[in-house]
């Protein structure tokens, strides 16, 4: 399969449908990725103690190009390596390695904290400093896991909210919902504010009030719905300041949906769960890439 012809023969909305990038972002991204993705592989060759020289050997069935595509794809769909590495005429094996190789890279060349993006693909300039957000909206979302095959480890993901083994991700988005930062990887069962205290993610927007739902109950300095009380009602104008803190926040919610377009993030994750917070930060920086090169 030729990369080019992958590229070039479809529209921006087919392209976006395979690989969640539309032309100028992927174009963009191949510009970026391939030389870093060449440079790593020349510097592990002179590492290793070699008979034969730098380059020798068996050459590789795809070229880098199309190997960042099939992780696009991969990303993009959550579909075994069977299939994809059947769709560029690869065993299952090597369609697996490229990607663990690729999306190392993909994290590297695509910044997942939205400023790193904007000054990258936008701004360009060291000296450039980001306008601080008005407000900060924070929520989490789980991804379905494989149940783990050690008696004990079972437990330590299982989400009673969702009946079934998750990982939970945070997510941070200013006011329009623009994604600011994750924080991927926790077990299922950790509480939503134990993640937002974790985070350190208060240290670093000082001043800006965060909005939470219900799930941060206690948290200080969070602005939360109110809380019906036990054995009463909400009062009319508590109902209708609900009523506007939920179209507040309803924007986290576009932000989530942005990185769930990667179906690795929606669908069950099958990888290593120590791969998580590189495969969700790789996401991220897709969706930045998308949103700052148009």
């Amino acid at each position: 399969m030729s990369a080019i012809l992958l590229v070039t023969n479809r529209t921006d909305a087919r392209l976006r449908a395979l690989c969640g990038l539309t032309r100028k972002p992927l174009e963009q991204l191949l510009a970026a990725a391939v030389p870093v993705l060449l440079q790593q592989r020349r510097q592990a060759q002179e590492r290793r103690r070699r008979q034969r020289a730098v380059g020798g050997g068996r050459k590789r069935t795809l070229s880098p190009e199309q190997e960042i595509l099939l992780t696009l794809i991969y990303l993009r769909h959550n579909v075994a390596h069977e299939v994809v590495g059947g769709l560029f005429g690869v065993s299952t094996d090597t369609s697996e390695n490229t990607f663990h190789e690729v999306v190392a890279v993909l994290r590297e060349v695509c910044p997942a904290h939205r400023w790193d993006a904007q000054k990258k693909w936008q701004k360009g300039a060291p000296s450039w400093v980001p306008d601080p957000p008005t407000r900060l909206l924070v929520d989490s979302f789980e991804t379905a896991v494989r149940r783990p095959s050690t008696e004990a480890a079972p437990r330590r993901v299982y989400s009673g909210k969702r009946k079934s083994h998750t990982l939970k991700t945070q997510v941070v988005t200013d006011a329009a919902g623009e994604v600011l930062e994750i924080d991927p990887g926790h077990r299922g069962p950790t509480a939503d504010k134990t993640l937002w205290a974790q985070s350190g993610a208060a240290q670093r927007y000082p001043g800006i009030e965060p909005w939470g739902d219900k799930a941060y109950q206690g948290t200080a300095g969070m602005r939360l719905p109110h809380k019906k009380p036990r054995g009463g009602e909400l009062t009319e104008a508590q109902r209708e300041a609900n009523r506007t803190h939920a179209g507040v926040r309803v924007h986290v919610e576009h932000g989530i949906r942005r990185i769930k377009a990667f179906r690795i993030m929606q669908g069950k994750y099958r990888l290593a769960f120590g791969l998580f917070p590189r495969v969700a930060a790789a996401v991220v920086g897709l969706v930045h890439l998308m949103r700052f090169v148009t």
